[in-house]
């Protein structure tokens, strides 16, 4: 019976480290090398998942300027120059946000010409019902 419950002890502590265990983000540089050396000869399927790939590793970032974006609304009650210091406040977010996440933008824009530099990619890049989809599957904003 003590082996027994030492087995089960076990097995409950190894499914809490596989439960808690962080799933991270794909790395987007890596993707995009992928793309510059194999893309050329993906299939449709081959680069829809590497869009979902780029859109997760993408995803952290676009929530934080989302959330700032929806900050900056302005209030019609309000008077021009508290709406200026809400927008000028937007505006230094963004900027700290485009810090933390150097380079990604640029990655992203490398990636979206690769895909539209192939026939498969162009179709992925060009399927905006598809990319609606795949948005609201990973769980980004509508307005994105």
């Amino acid at each position: 019976m003590k082996k027994v419950l030492i087995g089960m002890l076990a097995l409950v502590m190894c499914l809490g480290m596989v439960s808690c265990k962080k799933e991270s983000a794909p790395n987007m540089a890596d993707i995009v090398a992928k793309a510059k050396t194999e893309g050329a000869n993906w299939s449709v399927d081959e680069w829809k998942d590497a869009y979902k790939q780029m859109m997760e590793a993408a995803k952290p970032m676009m929530l934080e300027l989302h959330e700032v974006m929806t900050s900056m609304d302005t209030n019609d009650n309000a008077s021009d120059a508290e709406n200026a210091a809400k927008f000028a406040e937007a505006m230094a977010k963004i900027q700290e946000v485009q810090t933390k996440y150097g380079g990604l933008e640029k990655l992203m824009d490398e990636f979206e010409s690769l895909a539209k530099g192939t026939e498969n990619g162009k179709k992925v890049s060009q399927d905006e019902e598809w990319l609606k989809s795949l948005a609201k599957e990973i769980g980004l904003p509508e307005e994105l």
